[in-house]
């Protein structure tokens, strides 16, 4: 019996030890849109557009994610960043990065691209060249999207993105054809 109960505890010990180590996933994943970067190497779900620094879309990223933070390894350049998801969960963390192919954006037209390389939006861009371009809005004006997948936020047709501190720019798509019809707001 006392050789019984020693066994109990000695296998019972690891368990208790790593109850309180959250789990970690990695993989490789490509970036979604341009991720904007801040000091520190730091990206956050509120994707503050006064940043200059941004990871391309299209850029293959080692990914590590623990609970609502993802490590980012840039897997040519080996720079590393720490991304704020905004919640728990993959469908969240799947509003930056991409387990599928990379993003192409050589086959859109040239002036798509060129808006996409310069993080900015135009009218007449589809709703997916906007989250390429500007990545995720921080919501339509009475909600947050750090609890909204990506699906969520191509359901919304006003996207606020944030400047600066009290500083805006609005995003408004057709709801018939999800082309911005309305950009308004400081942009340099």
């Amino acid at each position: 019996m006392k050789k019984v109960l020693w066994l109990l505890t000695i296998l019972g010990i690891p368990q208790f030890l790593f109850v309180g180590i959250s789990y970690c996933e990695e993989g490789i994943y490509y970036a979604r849109c341009n991720l904007k970067v801040f000091k520190g190497n730091y990206i956050t779900w509120v994707n503050w557009q006064d940043s200059q620094a941004f990871i391309p879309v299209g850029t293959k990223l080692k990914v590590t994610r623990s609970g609502s933070k993802a490590s980012l390894i840039n897997a040519e350049t080996g720079d590393r960043y720490t991304l704020d998801i905004g919640a728990k969960g993959d469908e969240f963390l799947e509003k930056y990065v991409i387990k599928k192919q990379p993003v192409d954006i050589v086959s859109l037209p040239k002036e798509i691209q060129a808006s996409i390389k310069n993080t900015t939006a135009e009218i007449g861009m589809t709703k997916e060249h906007v989250y390429m371009s500007m990545g995720p809005p921080i919501g339509p004006k009475s909600a947050r999207t750090n609890k909204m997948t990506y699906e969520d936020i191509m359901n919304i047709n006003m996207w606020v993105y944030a400047k600066r501190r009290f500083q805006n720019i609005n995003i408004t798509f057709d709801a018939n054809t999800g082309k911005a019809k309305k950009v308004e707001g400081i942009w340099k």
